[in-house]
């Protein structure tokens, strides 16, 4: 293995741990690695208990690179049998060679050649570059301990039997899955949380539609995306209905042992969604684990908890560890190729996120109290994920309804708080809408471009009824077909509740002296409306224009009446509109829609007066 100054790039100096892996003498090097060697790895299969399992060395890869070469071993004894083989959440158990720690086993593997499971253990070396600043040591493998004309093929799954025979020298490597656990979300929730946009379509007509296009914010693809998987079960979190993440006091704190199981969580309080893994090896207050990145974040701020394992459950395509995410104990800091790694004691930064639903129907309610990662590339299927879980919990079905639901977020790099009311309509799903606004408008908010909003908390109240509260709008009359600059144009608006009453307005817009155009167009519409082809996009000069943006969209309860003219420079078809004048009045818990245009004439000045 050659050593890189890439590694040294990805170095975590934690002040407390001293002296280079060279100086280590716990520690068994990958030059020193030879065939046949035999000894232990340490796992939690169930309870706290540590147990031991078999190793022996089959060889060694050498790729090209610092962050590809792995030791090949064979896996056997009572931990694996029961476990079915190396199962998920195994990723990190430490392995011992003559007593001294030689890595993490961090793959399951294939090979023709070795019918017993066997397993690729991450070299010690480049996972202390991420504990530590590691100095120049000899990391090339001994020559004899090579496996040449071995082919490595690594992909996200294991291979079938036919793709194994058919390629002899092959060996197939597989990730030994980080397992992603996730307590008190119900399957929609679960599913949204892992599928993102896949699984759940974003719907249309929210803030999504009438942002504008230079948001950096990346699609809510799901964590699946990014090569986590979702455990079918999972037992209760400790600490579950308590949304405190805050690390533990040194005298309370439960230990993390090499061969233990440790934790990254995500989000902790009435909901739990977090990883299980073991961890290789501590060092003072440094910690390092899983042998793989956990989803290469690189610098991260990650709430490091405890673990317990239930149990390890056996399946036929890959077995798991039922277990459950403990109390913060500190920060995982890093996120590396070779490892996670962070510090015992401390404090990750999170997000308090409370969302409360009430059903207007049957007078049931909730309010989810949970603290999230602040982490932009995570918090949109996180958000999304609570907020299903919120709401469908109250409303106990899917169906139509009108959702009032009041959003407030602040943060410490934030100017001001920012404060947004809106309702929604659906006829097949209302509880679609208020979590994806949300998350809409936090990343948004997060990849603006000006500074980091850094996110303290987050709410959202809602409203909502089975009843379709809505207006349409049937028609839209003026006082005359022709007007000159400076007329006031008469409007008048009629609308309709749904099954209801028949509502009349008037009004009145003026035009402007200055206005140079021929034709005109008034158009009446509910709520937000996109950007005209005349009309240059929104810009803006600092946060604060984003806050102020996010918070004056018009909502759905807004009707309005607008005054366009047509730029005869842009246009010869009379499409490129451009706002003028706007008359709005709002119907407070009403959904309006629809819209109507009417046509008019502008009169140049020297041709006299409107008629």
């Amino acid at each position: 293995m050659r050593l890189s100054v890439a590694i040294c790039v990805l170095v975590v100096a934690l002040a407390s741990i001293g002296g280079s892996p060279a100086q280590r003498s716990e520690f068994l090097y990958l030059n020193e690695i030879k065939v046949g060697m035999t000894g232990i790895g340490k796992t939690v299969v169930a309870g706290d208990v540590i147990s031991e399992f078999a190793v022996e060395v089959l060889g060694v890869i050498d790729e090209p690179g610092t962050l590809s070469d792995f030791i090949v071993v064979r896996v056997s004894g009572e931990a694996i049998g029961r476990s079915g083989g190396i199962a998920q959440g195994m990723s990190g158990s430490p392995i011992y060679v003559g007593g001294k720690l030689i890595g993490a086993l961090s793959r399951a593997a294939t090979w023709s050649k070795e019918i017993t499971p066997i397993g690729l253990v991450t070299p010690i070396e480049p996972m202390l570059a991420v504990l530590d600043s590691a100095k120049t040591v000899s990391m090339a493998p001994d020559a004899g301990s090579v496996l040449g004309g071995v082919l490595l093929v690594e992909r996200p799954f294991a291979p079938s039997a036919a793709e194994v025979a058919l390629q002899p020298d092959a060996i197939f490597s597989y990730p030994v899955s980080t397992p992603l656990i996730a307590v008190g979300l119900s399957a929609r929730a679960a599913s949204v949380l892992m599928g993102g946009e896949n699984t759940m379509a974003r719907p249309q007509g929210t803030l999504y539609d009438f942002l504008p296009a230079q948001s950096m914010a990346p699609a809510v693809a799901g964590l699946s995306s990014l090569s986590l998987e979702l455990l079918p079960l999972a037992g209760a979190a400790a600490g579950s209905g308590n949304a405190s993440t805050g690390a533990a006091s040194p005298s309370t704190a439960p230990v993390l042992t090499p061969g233990g199981s440790l934790g990254v969580a995500l989000v902790s309080g009435d909901i739990t969604v977090g990883a299980l893994g073991t961890v290789t090896y501590v060092d003072g207050d440094g910690v390092i684990g899983f042998g793989h990145p956990f989803i290469s974040n690189g610098a991260s701020a990650f709430p490091l908890t405890t673990a317990t394992i239930i149990d390890t459950m056996k399946a036929l395509d890959a077995s798991f560890k039922l277990g459950t995410i403990g109390k913060a104990v500190g920060v995982i800091s890093e996120d590396r190729m070779a490892a996670i790694g962070g510090r015992i004691g401390g404090q990750a930064s999170t997000i308090d996120l409370q969302l409360s639903v009430d059903n207007l129907d049957d007078h049931a309610s909730r309010t989810l109290k949970a603290r999230v990662v602040d982490e932009p590339r995570l918090l949109p299927e996180l958000l999304l994920s609570s907020g299903f879980e919120a709401i469908d919990s109250v409303l106990d079905r899917v169906g139509a309804g009108t959702v009032e639901v009041t959003y407030q977020i602040t943060g410490d790099g934030m100017p001001s708080s920012l404060e947004r009311k809106d309702v929604f309509l659906s006829t097949s799903d209302i509880a679609l809408y208020p979590p994806w606004q949300l998350a809409e408008i936090v990343a948004f908010l997060q990849y603006n471009e000006f500074a980091d909003p850094k996110i303290t908390q987050i709410s959202a109240s809602m409203r909502v009824t089975s009843e379709l509260r809505a207006i349409r709008i049937e028609s839209l009359m003026l006082d005359s077909v022709v007007y000159s600059p400076g007329d006031t144009i008469q409007f008048t608006l009629v609308m309709q509740t749904f099954q209801g009453e028949r509502i009349v307005r008037t009004g009145e817009l003026t035009i402007p002296e200055d206005l140079m155009a021929t034709d005109l167009v008034v158009r009446a519409y509910g709520g937000p409306r996109m950007i005209e082809k005349g009309e240059a996009p929104d810009t803006f000069e600092s946060l604060a224009d984003v806050i102020h943006l996010l918070e004056t969209i018009p909502t759905y309860e807004t009707a309005t009446v607008e005054l366009f003219a047509v730029d005869p420079y842009l246009s010869s078809s009379g499409e490129a509109l451009y706002g003028v004048a706007k008359a709005s009045h709002d119907y407070p818990g009403y959904v309006v829609y629809d819209e109507r245009d009417v046509r008019a004439l502008l009169l140049s000045p020297s041709a006299g007066s409107s008629q």
